[in-house]
């Protein structure tokens, strides 16, 4: 399809999301999306960076060391000078797109940021945490609005916006490094006005702050329009190429022809693939899915005495 090329795609991941961020770049070649990508490594091997530069297209920016989780640079990564475009395409590298979605990558208006908004409101979007969100916005912008725009907040994983709201990204950016912690990941403990750290910063900023983008009404990317092109997203963990849970099982027929793929192209060895993403190791895979979350959280803890 490639209606237009007039977006960079823009993903980011330590050396963890390495594989993710390659699954979800094949993911558009082989389905002949052929736009700039633009992604943010930390700590990746050699042999990962070599890999996704084969694929084409494809710039690298080193992130700054921080302690913060590496979605907290999603703004400053859209925005940077690498992106050349009129707009520009976040995409998870916990996800990937099926089929040639070049058409939901370029907004109808500019100035509506295309990001899907939860349905119903999640449970964190509470007038306590509504009130610290307002107090906070007005302390850092300046001024809030008296009323949240919206009755829910929104998804990060996926976000398309013009870049004349270059300014918004920053201000985005700024809001998170003045509200979390210096040293936090994707999730917060529950009862915290920032749970979902990023995403929960961003809402805060389109519920409250002035001269902002209006949230779509229009959001196509999760299949609504059609069920053969959309953007899977693997949530929760462990993710593909470390384990399958019972969220991911669901895209593994997906999956797997984007890794036969990378290996029948030549970039990537067959006997360099992750355990989970081989054939052969599938039937144990399978049967460890019910208890992967406890069987990974062990595996990270032994990680992290063992230094291994």
């Amino acid at each position: 399809m490639n209606e237009s090329l007039d977006t960079t795609i823009v993903t980011a991941g330590d050396r963890a999301f390495s594989w993710g961020a390659l699954l979800l770049v094949a993911s558009m070649r082989m389905n002949g999306m052929e736009h700039p990508v633009v992604v943010g490594t930390m700590d990746w091997t050699d042999a990962m960076k070599k890999r996704i530069l084969a694929l084409g297209g494809v710039t690298l920016r080193e992130l700054p060391k921080s302690r913060r989780c590496v979605a907290c640079q999603k703004p400053m990564m859209m925005g940077c000078d690498d992106v050349k475009t009129d707009w520009v395409c976040w995409a998870d590298a916990d996800g990937m797109f099926v089929g040639d979605c070049s058409e939901w990558l370029v907004g109808e208006d500019p100035d509506e940021i295309v990001i899907r908004k939860y349905d119903p409101a999640p449970s964190d979007f509470t007038d306590a945490n509504l009130a610290v969100w307002k107090r906070d916005v007005a302390r850092v912008c300046g001024k809030a609005t008296e009323c949240s725009r919206y009755e829910t907040r929104v998804n990060t994983a996926f976000i398309v916006i013009n870049r004349k709201w270059k300014d918004f990204l920053e201000r985005w950016q700024r809001q998170m490094e003045e509200v979390l912690p210096l040293d936090v990941g994707i999730i917060m403990r529950h009862g915290t006005p920032y749970f979902q750290t990023d995403e929960s910063v961003l809402a805060s900023v389109l519920c409250f702050a002035p001269d902002v983008p209006m949230v779509t009404e229009r959001y196509k990317a999760n299949g609504s329009v059609d069920k053969s092109r959309y953007f899977a997203h693997f949530a929760y963990n462990p993710k593909p190429w470390q384990m399958w849970n019972t969220h991911s099982i669901k895209w593994r027929p997906l999956i797997m022809p984007v890794v036969d793929w990378l290996v029948d192209k030549g970039i990537v060895p067959s006997n360099e693939i992750p355990r989970s993403l081989r054939k052969a190791w599938w039937p144990l895979y399978r049967c460890l899915t019910p208890a992967a979350p406890w069987v990974w959280r062990a595996i990270k803890l032994k990680r992290r005495l063992f230094k291994v």
